[in-house]
């Protein structure tokens, strides 16, 4: 490549790769600072996990769970046992689910409004606390990786696109409860799924295929030499609460967002809702963005609510996590319906545009640094969370 053509490139592409490298900065920071000396010693949960991929033979007794155990065991493997890569593998599949944030802001919005929703997610306390902890917590917003794989496949249907929806599809059906948001997310793009297939040559798709049953040999075998997994994998409980409690469970996941956080030292502080209050107004904002577009989308995100609610309500294996990146593209849908109607009204008045991003930045900041200062200062100086990171290293 010549100067000139060097030239060129940079003059185009140096602003969005600023952009980039400083998000990844960002990302990176908020994931891995003081990941290993925020809060000393680890939690029971955190040991049990760890226990849990120590070995191969753990994995294929009960192969639930892959890809966080994969992350774990690979580090033991190393020898690597403390906190930085016990928490190191959640940190890894939040810095996945960012990504993949990213991708389908973009793929909706502009990239001021992906920009800003991602970086209102990322510093987010409920994130911070799923991806920086050393269980399996954040491995359900997994799940958000299928919309990405959209996006990706309705802008290149690629090969490439075609294998990375393959693998995360495979991955996830080791996750307890995702059978339920796979097998519809399936039938939500299978129109575009056959037509991508019938583009890929034989040779490919024989690959493909064989590559698929192989990845998911140890979980039909961990399933068929475990029956009692069968309902893990389901995100059943092994014994069901009552009805009353079901629906309590059920009601208490609205109320835990928006009202009342669950009372887990382990996860949260105190009991104060998981999104803070601009976040709260942005969803609101954002969900009747969504309700009155009524795209496909639409009907997926509220079909994850909806079912994700009744998996967490039985108590079961599945997080709330699950809904983490659901609801806060809600967050983002608001900022941007926001945006658009304070452009709309002050379409040419500089100093009205500039007041109104002015002010949002403002909100955002604030509402970021009320997280940022709930799980690096609060938190782990509660006495509650003192009590629950007990076990040394």
């Amino acid at each position: 490549m010549s100067g000139s053509k060097i030239g060129n490139w940079f003059a185009l592409s140096w602003h969005p790769v600023a952009m980039f490298l400083g998000s990844l900065t960002f990302v990176g920071l908020v994931l891995w600072f003081q990941l290993d000396s925020l809060v000393v010693g680890f939690s029971d949960n955190e040991l049990a996990a760890r226990t849990a991929s120590s070995t191969y033979r753990h994995l294929i007794d009960n192969p639930l769970g892959l890809p966080f155990k994969g992350l774990q065991l690979v580090a033991q493997y190393f020898h690597h046992t403390g906190p930085l890569a016990m928490r190191s593998a959640a940190a890894i599949i939040g810095l996945f689910v960012a990504g993949c944030f990213y991708v389908v802001l973009r793929g909706w919005y502009t990239r001021r409004v992906a920009l800003v929703g991602t970086f209102i997610f990322c510093s987010s306390a409920w994130f911070l606390h799923s991806a920086r902890l050393g269980t399996d917590n954040i491995m359900y917003a997994l799940f958000f990786g299928v919309v990405a794989c959209t996006i990706w496949l309705q802008k290149r249907n690629s090969w490439l696109a075609a294998l990375a929806s393959m693998v995360l599809i495979v991955s996830l059906l080791y996750v307890p409860g995702m059978v339920w948001f796979v097998v519809p997310a399936f039938f939500w793009q299978v129109t575009r799924l056959v037509r991508l297939v019938g583009e890929q040559n034989s040779a490919f798709l024989t690959l493909l295929a064989v590559l698929g049953m192989a990845a998911l040999t140890p979980l039909v075998w961990g399933l068929y030499s475990d029956p009692s997994l069968i309902r893990t994998f389901f995100g059943l409980p092994q014994s069901f609460p009552a009805p009353l409690t079901i629906l309590s469970n059920i009601a208490h996941v609205p109320a835990q967002i928006f009202l009342r956080g669950p009372a887990n030292p382990e996860l949260w502080l105190g009991r104060l809702p998981l999104l803070d209050w601009f976040a709260a107004a942005m969803f609101f904002l954002g969900s009747y963005a969504f309700v009155r577009r009524r795209l496909d989308r639409t009907w997926l995100f509220f079909y994850v609510f909806a079912v994700g609610s009744i998996l967490v309500g039985l108590q079961g294996p599945v997080s709330l996590t699950l809904l983490l990146p659901f609801v806060y593209v809600f967050v983002a849908a608001g900022v941007a319906l926001l945006l658009q109607r304070w452009f709309t009204v002050f379409p040419v008045n500089p100093f009205a545009r500039w007041l109104g991003a002015g002010l949002l930045v403002l909100a955002v900041l604030l509402s970021s640094f009320y997280n940022l200062n709930h799980y690096f200062m609060a938190w782990p100086n509660a006495p509650e969370t003192k009590a629950v990171f007990h076990n040394k290293p």
